[in-house]
């Protein structure tokens, strides 16, 4: 038989049911996010330039490609 104390019960446990996994979703989003951040940051950059005459990507002041004019 339904009575009024069993569906006020049923309905406290499926509220609470629903935060527990509400908490649970915003963990796992919090955890990605910070997972991503740190990525970011352990990446580094180089400081490299695309060469207009032959377009090769080269670091340093000038070309490294030896057939390249720009490169002497």
């Amino acid at each position: 038989m339904l009575s009024i104390g069993k569906v006020f019960w049923l309905i406290i446990i499926l509220a609470a049911v629903w935060y527990i996994f509400k908490i649970v979703e915003k963990r796992k989003i919090n955890l990605a996010n910070n997972k991503q951040k740190n990525e970011n940051i352990n990446k580094k950059g180089i400081d490299a330039f695309k060469c207009d005459v032959c377009g090769l990507w080269s670091t340093g002041k000038k070309c490294n490609n030896k057939e390249c004019s720009n490169s002497k």
